[in-house]
């Protein structure tokens, strides 16, 4: 198990960490993160704004622009791209914070950025998943996924995107009237994100991403040290390796993403 005696032995872990799993060949990261093996690995009494900085120092200091989801789900009512905070966990919270942060418009689905290209998530369409969406943008990008104490298996939006993009039938496309205020000032509204149906019994349509990362790991592109069942991993995968392999997965199997089948295709 390893111990930091302060946040310098952490940044220096994860910096010589994230080398080692070949960051230095990407220019975006798009990170998941659960941070609780790694707090309760310092040794001092932890200041959240610092602990978050020593993880991703590293990666602004090789000039990479960090993606990290900060969902609200504000499906109704007035989402403040500036003001509303994410439901989301320590690192989502953390990057809202920044005084330099660009964080995308979308009312349910946002992310916020930091980097030389953090500009991405702020020229977006009003998709969620689809065309112009973040993760739209970040196909063709040098962009790899990073997570941080959390398994792979816990999921990964970009099955939404696959979805929208192979048009899933057991998804449908909703806008959603939430009014988007940017700089106090009504910014726009009816954006969209492909939803699952609601009109099959006995089907939920819950994603399950376990049959996914286990075709993502037999694909030898997962970089990865740690133990994802201890939440100390930290796992380097690849954007548009990870996509292309998940869409040959979609075709052949419909209902790869679903914890349950769905034969009304």
């Amino acid at each position: 198990m390893n111990e930091f005696q302060n946040y310098d032995d952490l940044e220096n872990y994860f910096s010589d960490t994230f080398v080692k799993l070949g960051v230095k060949d990407y220019d975006f990261c798009y990170i998941y993160s659960d941070l609780r093996f790694f707090a309760s690995s310092m040794k001092i009494d932890i200041e959240k704004d610092r602990f978050c900085n020593s993880i991703i120092s590293p990666l602004l200091n090789l000039k990479k622009t960090i993606i990290i989801p900060t969902f609200s789900y504000t499906t109704e009512g007035v989402f403040d791209v500036e003001k509303t905070p994410t439901s989301l966990g320590t690192l989502n919270s953390w990057i809202l914070r920044q005084s330099n942060v660009k964080r995308s418009n979308h009312p349910l689905f946002s992310f916020g950025a930091l980097g030389p290209k953090s500009s991405l998530v702020e020229n977006c369409g009003k998709s969620a998943f689809g065309k112009n969406s973040v993760h739209d943008n970040l196909r063709e990008n040098k962009c790899c996924f990073i997570n941080i104490g959390r398994a792979i298996e816990k999921g990964n939006t970009i099955i939404h995107n696959i979805e929208q993009s192979c048009e899933a039938k057991y998804r449908f496309n909703k806008v959603f009237k939430t009014s988007v205020l940017k700089k106090n000032k009504l910014f726009d509204s009816d954006y969209s994100a492909f939803v699952r149906r609601q009109d099959v019994p006995d089907h939920d349509f819950k994603f399950n991403f376990i049959e996914a990362a286990k075709i993502i790991y037999s694909e030898g592109i997962v970089h990865e040290v740690g133990d994802s069942e201890l939440l100390s991993n930290i796992s380097l995968y690849d954007y548009d390796k990870t996509r292309a392999i998940l869409v040959k997965a979609f075709i052949k199997n419909s209902s790869i993403f679903l914890s349950k089948p769905f034969t009304q295709f």
